[in-house]
């Protein structure tokens, strides 16, 4: 059935699928972003500049006006205008994409319904708005192709998330956690290194609410350590980390807490490390062997019932056998960084293979959105952490991922003053 939406902000999306049915259809209606779904780009405005034949290209959401789109029938067939100036429309050059007067005949399109997806057609044949390859390239342009595979497929998103009331005993991948980049990199525990992204302990963080640590473990002088950048004068174990995190587990009987491991060890350093913590055993929970992919992801309450209620996620494969799970089997995460000066919002997945939006039958990947920058300071985070994050999650990852993050990474998390970060992650608990 189509969801015939009001005149809201919306997004297209292009993803990797399989062969559905495809009968005419009107797509919903209303402003649109253009956004691929294998890839995980958005479809942009070159420039931003209107005038007759600009490209259309391949872009990372940012939010901008290039990248939005008003969706709308004109008799059998279908305009896709730009929202900030619809008397012009995406349109076709040959098999080029681009920019024309919505009284051009080649700016028409046809939509066949794939079930929540759509293959957007030239109704004269000439084939389907496309990408390139489904490999993602910013700055590529878009084109059509007779080719109706992946790269054909595009979802429809809004540019607000659509909210729906969080349930009173929510599962796992409708809530919202605090996230602290680079957990073990505080002051409070001797890190002085090149740039500490934390000011408090690990347990305080876990005690002031904090419940995703993001970690990178080395092996070092003989085992494995909780280092960034360098290790010399940064020597605390990963052991002893974990251990800070399961002594809070099971001092705090409803608490959930996910780790993850920038990992740079081996299968077996990292075997024996954990292995070391007394109680990591009897707390982590393995998705792999709770069948999550089969039966979606446990309510909280089922977590605390089972106490199973430690989540560890790995950079590398080859681990879940004893419950460290390789991330990229599990969730999906934004490319990490907001440039030196802060002012990088945009918002694609850090591993071109799984798009923030990326669709499995039965299966949510937990969103993990990072904010932060390549060089961490109490006075950046304060600048980053207020309103910039809640437009960012709003109005730039929100609508290209097409749900809220369920861990959101901060440096310096207590920033800015007057509990701005706290507010937010409240806002996103009353809703997925």
């Amino acid at each position: 059935m189509i969801r015939l939406l009001t005149a809201t902000a919306l997004a297209l999306v292009v993803s990797a699928g399989t062969a559905y049915a495809q009968p005419a259809a009107d797509p919903p209606a209303g402003a649109v972003i253009i956004v691929s779904v294998p890839n995980g780009r958005v479809a942009d405005l070159d420039g931003g500049g209107v005038s007759d034949g600009r490209e259309i290209q391949e872009w990372t959401a940012n939010g901008s006006v290039a990248q939005q789109w008003q969706v709308q029938r004109d008799g059998d067939h279908h305009k896709i205008k730009l929202a900030s100036n619809q008397a012009w429309c995406l349109s076709r050059d040959q098999a080029k994409v681009v920019l024309r007067s919505c009284t051009n005949p080649l700016s028409g399109w046809d939509f066949e319904d794939l079930g929540g997806r759509y293959r957007i057609k030239d109704p004269s044949g000439g084939g389907y708005l496309h990408v390139v390859t489904t490999s993602p390239s910013t700055g590529r342009e878009l084109i059509t192709s007779p080719d109706s595979g992946a790269g054909s497929e595009w979802y429809l998103n809004g540019l607000e998330v659509p909210r729906r009331p969080l349930p009173a005993d929510p599962r796992l991948d409708q809530v919202s956690f605090l996230t602290a980049h680079n957990a073990m990199a505080n002051t409070d525990e001797g890190f002085w290194g090149r740039f500490p992204n934390q000011s408090y302990r690990l347990r305080d963080q876990l005690t002031q609410g904090v419940r995703g640590l993001q970690l990178d473990a080395h092996s070092y002088n003989g085992d494995v350590r909780m280092c960034h950048g360098s290790c010399w004068g940064n020597e605390r174990t990963l052991t002893a980390g974990l251990q800070d995190v399961v002594n809070f587990l099971n001092a705090n009987r409803d608490a959930v807490v996910t780790l993850f491991i920038e990992d740079y060890t081996s299968v077996e350093e990292l075997r024996t490390s954990v292995a070391r913590v007394n109680g990591f055993a009897d707390r982590v929970f393995n998705p792999g062997q709770a069948a999550v992919r089969q039966n979606g992801w446990p309510r909280l309450s089922e977590l605390v019932a089972q106490n199973r209620r430690l989540l560890v996620f790995s950079q590398r494969s080859g681990r879940d056998s004893y419950g460290v799970m390789f991330d990229r089997d599990w969730t999906a995460e934004n490319y990490w960084t907001l440039g030196s000066g802060g002012g990088d919002i945009h918002c694609y997945s850090r591993w071109d293979e799984v798009p923030l939006a990326k669709e499995e039958p039965g299966f949510r990947r937990l969103y993990v959105m990072n904010h932060y920058r390549d060089v961490p300071s109490e006075g950046s985070a304060a600048a980053d952490n207020g309103s910039k994050l809640a437009d960012r999650v709003r109005r730039v990852c929100g609508p290209v991922a097409g749900r809220k993050p369920n861990y959101v990474a901060l440096d310096f998390y207590q920033k800015p003053e007057g509990g701005a970060v706290r507010s937010l992650l409240a806002d996103l608990n009353t809703y997925w």
